[in-house]
């Protein structure tokens, strides 16, 4: 017996899928937005940003990425780009192997310098009154916004490196199906940018989480924000 799929009802005026790319057919370039798996965090007393900065991943995360993998191999894949970072590029390995990629390592994807304007090993709250960093960390909890955060990247710079960076990678693989595997403030800043959000991360995606933007010219369009349900509660970390 042959099933016949239901028929395509015609599109009315103004249709709302339309907008969406959902009916364009060839040359929508759809971008799959992943942030890398657990990376192994410090565990040292002290804070010490230089290790914090580029950890490679931790056997959980290489669990998650194995997970992200299965779902993605079993879509077409044609790029599969990642940041320098280690945790970065350990998940593009992953995910990029099912397909015989080789990740293609962006150093403009990396994430937000935090402290980038401080020589390592110093503590960054050594260097300001207690009552100053107590101001700033309110005001970052109300709103996430680099500009709060001292010693590091602004936000404006960021937005533009991330968002630029994004951009260049879509222009360059037109009609294609990218992966990108990159940093909570990287896909925020991207994301942000089209919904037109101030805030530099208006959520915390989680390890391993899909987010998609389908893009044709000068039309991008969400698709889906931070999908985890192939993460089971187990491995599911933020």
């Amino acid at each position: 017996m042959t099933v016949k799929p239901p028929p395509t009802p015609p599109e009315p005026p103004f249709s709302v899928r339309r907008p969406f790319l959902l009916l364009e057919g060839e040359g929508v370039t759809r971008l799959t937005l992943v942030r890398h798996a657990q990376q192994d965090y410090p565990t040292g007393e002290d804070f010490d940003f230089t290790a914090w900065e580029d950890p490679p991943l931790s056997g959980l995360g290489r669990t998650q990425a194995m997970a992200l993998s299965a779902v993605l191999g079993e879509q077409d894949v044609d790029v599969v780009a990642c940041s320098t970072m280690r945790r970065a590029i350990e998940t593009a390995e992953i995910v990029a192997s099912p397909h015989d990629l080789v990740p293609l390592v962006r150093e403009e994807l990396v994430e937000v310098q935090s402290y980038s304007q401080i020589e390592p090993g110093v503590d960054p709250q050594s260097l300001v009154d207690p009552a100053e960093w107590a101001a700033r960390e309110a005001e970052f909890t109300r709103q996430v916004k680099w500009d709060h955060m001292f010693f590091g990247e602004g936000s404006a710079p960021f937005r533009a490196r991330a968002v630029g960076a994004v951009s260049r990678l879509v222009t360059d693989h037109p009609g294609q199906h990218i992966v990108l595997v990159s940093h909570g403030g990287v896909i925020n800043a991207f994301l942000s940018d089209i919904l037109g959000i101030d805030e530099d991360m208006f959520f915390l995606p989680n390890h391993c989480s899909i987010s998609t933007v389908w893009v044709k010219g000068d039309v991008r369009r969400v698709h889906s924000v931070n999908e985890r349900q192939h993460l089971h509660v187990g491995i599911l970390t933020n």
